[in-house]
């Protein structure tokens, strides 16, 4: 039940704004479930109803303010991710691993907004290449549903060689996402740099300054682990 509130509420914070149909859909709910929870959620005034559509509350925004992970990130990535966003005119931002989800703490949205906006506290598909980039530096891990064992091994073999990973997915049309390391003066992965590519053409380039940003967002944070995040 707290699994499809929940997603939900990660639906509204990506859309903007929803009808009960379209909510149903996208998180693969019934829609009677859809609809006894958005109601439940209306209550607690976490969603708000206007003409028949869906938002995010002002409950959500006040508990939002609560999480300090995105302030310290934000103060530290802002110059690496001016430079990518500036470098590549794409849609940038930092991911960190959250309670066993990846999830975004600051961004720079642009073109890529429509498709996927990277707002701070929104969590990343598993088979994300940021997901793959934190996967590819621990233990062996469980492949994602839509990958077999095989498929998952090579992506994360592949992050490994390449200080990389490029995922390519439908979502309103073919999108490609880029992930790239962020690694703390001890070694440790402890955040990503993605980067929603506009332009496959340029993928050597794009992936050449998101790992250069990267780099500077290492040494911004300096000492910084992941107890801290």
């Amino acid at each position: 039940m707290l699994e499809g509130a929940f997603g939900l509420l990660e639906e509204l914070a990506r859309v903007g704004e929803a009808g009960l149909t379209e909510l149903a859909a996208r998180t693969g709910l019934p829609k009677t479930t859809a609809h006894r929870l958005l109601g439940q959620l209306g209550a607690l005034g976490a969603v708000e109803q206007h003409r028949g559509r869906y938002r995010v509350g002002a409950t959500v925004a006040r508990l939002g303010q609560s999480w300090t992970a995105p302030r310290l990130w934000e103060r530290k990535a802002a110059a690496p991710l001016r430079h990518l966003a500036l470098e590549t005119r794409a849609t940038v931002c930092v991911a960190v691993p959250s309670a066993g989800r990846t999830t975004v703490v600051t961004g720079i949205a642009a073109a890529a907004r429509e498709f996927f906006p990277h707002l701070p506290g929104q969590t990343l598909p598993p088979d994300s290449a940021a997901d793959v980039v934190f996967a590819a530096a621990g233990p062996s891990a469980e492949p994602p549903s839509d990958h077999t064992p095989n498929q998952w091994a090579r992506r994360l073999r592949g992050a490994r060689e390449r200080g990389a990973d490029l995922h390519q997915y439908e979502w309103g049309g073919e999108r490609l996402c880029l992930a790239v390391p962020v690694r703390a003066r001890s070694g440790e992965i402890v955040a990503a740099v993605g980067v929603a590519v506009p332009d496959p053409r340029r993928i050597a380039h794009t992936t050449e300054v998101a790992q250069r940003s990267a780099r500077m967002l290492s040494k911004a944070i300096g000492s910084i682990g992941s107890a801290d995040t």
